[in-house]
């Protein structure tokens, strides 16, 4: 009899600890912006109208529409609509074509670890404010304001008139690219 009742006993406790998934790491110290850390190397902008992700390997971005490849001094490959994407990064500037459209970024760093990111996105004058708490601003036709909740971007945003509910999640793989690579990547993606 009191074998019995010790077995239930011991599966509980077996299977109470297997099969237990491990909470993700913390995200890596990152002063540009705040990743989310089970995103993985998935970057998403979510709405009651869009969704855009892309996902990062190495030096490769990748989505639906989108096959690029980054290095220190570059963006390149195919955009939406198979256009093509070329950028060139020099310093706190990044210039080039992207989908048929001229395109630049320029960077300026602001007080509070805010990094202010204007330029010319999908033809459009664009700019936005990035820090570890926000992220603001037009972007192409889009304006977005959101905060981070400790786990993601939320808030909301505009296209074309169209108010609604937005969250964004940076993946930490982000956090090993420079400030520049990273807001010209949000600019190409979230942008044009």
């Amino acid at each position: 009899m009191r074998q019995l009742l010790r077995l239930p006993l011991f599966l509980v406790l077996a299977l109470g600890c297997a099969g237990t998934p491990a909470p993700p790491p913390p995200p890596p110290v990152w002063t540009f912006a705040s990743a989310t850390p089970s995103a993985g190397k998935e970057m998403r902008m979510r709405s009651q109208f869009r969704y855009i992700q892309i996902s990062i390997e190495g030096d490769a971005i990748f989505g639906a529409t989108w096959q690029l490849k980054h290095g220190g001094t570059y963006i390149r490959g195919q955009g939406a609509g198979n256009t093509q994407v070329n950028v060139t990064l020099n310093g706190t500037n990044a210039t080039g074509n992207v989908r048929n459209t001229p395109f630049s970024v320029d960077l300026k760093s602001l007080p509070d670890g805010v990094t202010e990111v204007t330029g010319l996105f999908g033809g459009v004058i664009s700019f936005y404010k990035v820090s570890p708490k926000i992220f603001q601003g037009k972007l192409g036709t889009c304006s977005y304001d959101l905060t981070f909740n400790g786990t993601r971007y939320e808030g909301s945003s505009s296209c074309a008139g169209a108010v609604s509910l937005t969250s964004l999640e940076l993946p930490a793989a982000m956090a090993g690219w420079t400030d520049l690579e990273s807001s010209t990547v949000l600019a190409i993606v979230l942008g044009t």
